[in-house]
């Protein structure tokens, strides 16, 4: 049992009982929770886990916790679409949410008409820097256990006292065909290096000044490169297009800035033959990962989540230097330090696949291999599946409700 599971366990003693046998995994209800047709990481990350489970045939359910964002997008309704569910049984239930959010969810879960304290319940946060905030880690200890996207997580909630199992995500997107280069505006004849981030919540993190250093390192050394720099920039409040339209008029960069679907993430991540994070920290990287999963050349900074998939034989890993973080850089700063890529190190590893096709597309075959493996859709089921057996066999904790308390007058 993990440590939030014994916590929880010991704040709950006289009100839990558990079954004297082990539960058939097939009879226990599992509710994936969270936002499941949300355009947002959590979002994304909660999906990972839904066709994980459809890959391996479980019997699993989604929850939609607040139901606000728009249902547009054709692949998550094929993703979700028959899945989701208007009740809240007991069970397992595993909530894609962060630890800032616990309180709000919570509360809308019980006014929903679910109970909280009738099942087993498991919290998959995502976090990006080394150290998890302390305040946050309170919300985690109210679940029974605690799933990390990648072992940088799963290392950061540790620093907060907060045990977790190494789950991970998967990166396996559907298949069909994709919108041509032309579609975007692209070259067809350009080595094309795309990168994705969001302006409106601390771009720092995602690094793209950097990109445009690593640019203009190429630009330097070798002018007359036919090389073309895609900068897919999430549209928030209208922060995508100002960002924009601060660009200088360049053949050699084009800024997408118009929201796209699914499909459309997909067909830009395969339109490139380079996905480029040069980020000073990630979670996971699932940008990186989708990008090598699609047969595409990955470079990225060698640090944090992204290196639970990316090798120095599979990928192009670029060298970094910790820096601590300064005021208002992003969330819970203090004593967190972050990566600081080298570009020049970067523009090494970058020419000689540029040079030579050949050796790219042998990296990127490599890292396809690799990344399928560990976090394709089935991987992930399989530590799913052996996870929720683990928690069946040990026997369900079935919680009491907890008994109400009187108001005292002050």
């Amino acid at each position: 049992m993990s440590v939030v599971a014994e916590q929880a366990a010991k704040r709950t003693v006289g009100k839990r009982n558990v079954a004297s046998a082990p539960a058939a995994l097939e009879d226990i209800p599992l509710t994936i929770i969270g936002h499941p047709y949300a355009p947002i990481g959590m979002g994304e990350q909660l999906r990972s886990h839904v066709r994980a489970c459809s890959a391996l045939r479980l019997h699993h359910r989604v929850f939609d916790i607040y139901r606000y964002a728009q249902r547009t997008d054709v692949v998550h309704f094929q993703v979700v679409g028959e899945l989701e569910r208007r009740d809240l049984p007991g069970g397992i239930r595993v909530f894609h949410i962060n630890g800032d959010e616990v309180e709000r969810v919570v509360q809308e879960f019980a006014a929903r008409g679910g109970n909280f304290e009738a099942g087993y319940n498991i919290i998959v946060p995502a976090w990006e820097l080394p150290k998890y905030p302390a305040a946050w880690a309170a919300q985690l200890r109210r679940f029974d256990e605690v799933w990390a996207l990648s072992g940088f997580i799963g290392a950061s909630l540790a620093t907060a006292g907060v045990a977790s199992h190494l789950i991970g995500q998967g990166v396996e997107l559907e298949g069909g065909p994709n919108l041509p280069r032309r579609y975007f505006g692209i070259r067809e004849s350009a080595f094309v290096l795309l990168n994705l981030f969001d302006v409106s919540s601390y771009p720092s993190r995602k690094n793209p000044d950097a990109i445009l250093g690593l640019l203009e390192r190429i630009r330097r050394d070798d002018p007359y490169r036919d090389v073309q720099l895609v900068l897919k920039v999430k549209n928030g409040e209208r922060a995508a297009e100002e960002w924009a339209a601060t660009m200088v008029d360049d053949p050699q960069v084009k800024v997408i800035s118009t929201p796209l679907d699914t499909h459309g993430v997909r067909s830009l991540l395969a339109a490139c033959d380079c996905f480029v994070s040069l980020h000073r920290a990630e979670g996971f990287g699932r940008g990186l990962g989708e990008a090598m999963a699609l047969g595409r050349l990955a470079l990225g900074t060698g640090w944090s989540g992204n290196l639970d998939f990316m090798t120095a034989e599979n990928s192009l890993l670029v060298r970094h230097t910790l820096t601590k973080l300064r005021s208002g850089e992003y969330p819970h700063w203090q004593g967190q330090s972050w990566a600081e890529p080298d570009l020049d190190h970067a523009w090494s590893l970058l020419r000689p696949v540029m040079d030579d096709p050949d050796r790219g597309r042998a990296i990127a075959r490599q890292g396809q291999a690799d990344v399928l493996r560990t976090h394709g859709n089935r991987a992930v089921g399989l530590r799913i599946l052996q996870r929720l057996e683990q928690i069946a066999a040990g026997g369900l904790p079935v919680r009491a409700p907890a008994p109400k308390t009187k108001s005292r007058k002050r």
